[in-house]
């Protein structure tokens, strides 16, 4: 006789089972994706500090080649063919010197320096992005441009612009390239003591040539660019350049504090290649907008990231640091938007003597004579 086994039922998971199992599936991927998320970004952030370094490195080679730093903005003669025929215009920055020096070459030679840089001349160089001025920790820059419609900015054809999120260190106090005078022009004694006030290693030249031909009773207001031996506090104390989280501003349509109307990688102006350590790192997460003294205050015009904890800074000897939130700075008076000791009459910035200015400041300056350790960095 054939006997026959009874069969063996497989044994399924229970919902309670399978609830547990899905929660502990849950808990790990929960504490995985923090370790995920950190590692990213230890990528994006070592990536941008090798944009830094390469800026850094550059800014070198140029000050050996051409015996000084390069400017920051200077003012161009606009040529007859132009809608801005007979006046000037904003030159190109910083950054545009340095292409040569970072493999860029090629867009150097295209950049028209007859004219300023928005004529439509400069419009090939004014729209192609370069990626190494590129944080990865901003994504918003990667397919950022913005179309300027014909005569919006001395063009009669469309002109397209890209961004930056490194900019030019020019010093420690908020005045523009213009010279921060309400009301003053041309040779003015206020625009020559603020020219006099930069105190970064990349700055502005000031107010000549162009406008002796504009203006041929005034003369012109010149400084010359900083050489390596003016920088007195040591290279390896004076930054260079530092990050802006530009995605930080609004995306409104050509609207002054807005995304599309700041961080011109091409021009020198303040707000578009060159910042001022006069307000603290990562303003946005310390201090409110102040305006007072600047048209889009802090979020515009300070050095800023998206990295936890800091952002990166490129040093005049080339070096590369990070600089945490927690660095020694000015405190802000948030109803004048002035640190205490700093005055501003007539246009003229004004530091009482005495006055106590903090780390962040005083690595902004070439030849403040402060004395910075290694440990006040952080």
């Amino acid at each position: 006789m054939t006997h026959l086994r009874p069969r063996t039922r497989a044994r399924g998971f229970t919902l309670i089972e399978l609830l547990v199992v899905i929660a502990i599936i849950g808990v790990l991927i929960a504490l995985l994706l923090p370790a995920v998320q950190s590692a990213r970004e230890a990528a994006r952030r070592a990536q941008c500090t090798n944009n830094l370094k390469q800026l850094g490195l550059a800014l070198a080679n140029y000050e050996s080649a051409n015996g000084s730093y390069p400017y920051s903005f200077a003012w161009q003669w606009c040529p007859a063919d132009t809608l801005c025929a007979g006046s000037v215009g904003n030159h190109h920055g910083s950054l545009v010197s340095l292409l040569p020096y970072i493999e860029q070459a090629p867009l150097f030679n295209a950049y028209n320096s007859s004219g300023p840089m928005w004529i439509d001349a400069n419009e090939t160089v004014t729209a192609t992005g370069v990626s190494t001025f590129w944080c990865p920790s901003d994504g918003s820059l990667n397919d950022a441009v913005y179309t300027y419609q014909p005569g919006q900015i001395y063009n009669r054809l469309p002109h397209r612009m890209r961004y930056t999120n490194y900019k030019a260190n020019f010093g420690h106090l908020p005045m523009g390239v213009t010279g921060f005078v309400q009301g003053g022009s041309g040779s003015s004694p206020e625009r020559l003591r603020n020219l006099q006030k930069q105190s970064g290693p990349i700055i502005s030249i000031g107010y000549g040539g162009a406008i002796e031909v504009i203006l041929p009773h005034r003369k012109g207001i010149n400084r010359a660019t900083v050489k390596v031996a003016e920088v007195k506090d040591g290279t390896s104390n004076t930054a260079a350049f530092s990050e802006h989280a530009h995605g930080l501003l609004a995306k409104d349509d050509y609207v002054p504090g807005s995304f599309y109307d700041w961080g011109w990688w091409n021009s020198g102006n303040l707000g578009d290649s060159i910042y001022t350590a006069f307000y603290p790192v990562n303003p946005f997460r310390k201090t409110q907008n102040i305006t007072r003294f600047d048209q889009a205050g802090p979020y515009i015009n300070a050095a800023s990231s998206f990295h936890p904890g800091g952002l990166n800074v490129a040093m005049c000897d080339g070096s590369v640091r990070f600089i945490k939130d927690t660095i020694d700075t000015w405190a802000l008076n948030p109803s004048t938007g002035l640190p205490p000791g700093v005055t501003v009459q007539g246009g003229v910035w004004t530091i009482a003597p005495g006055t106590k200015i903090g780390v962040w400041q005083a690595i902004h300056t070439i030849a403040g004579g402060e004395t910075v350790s290694q440990e006040q960095f952080n």
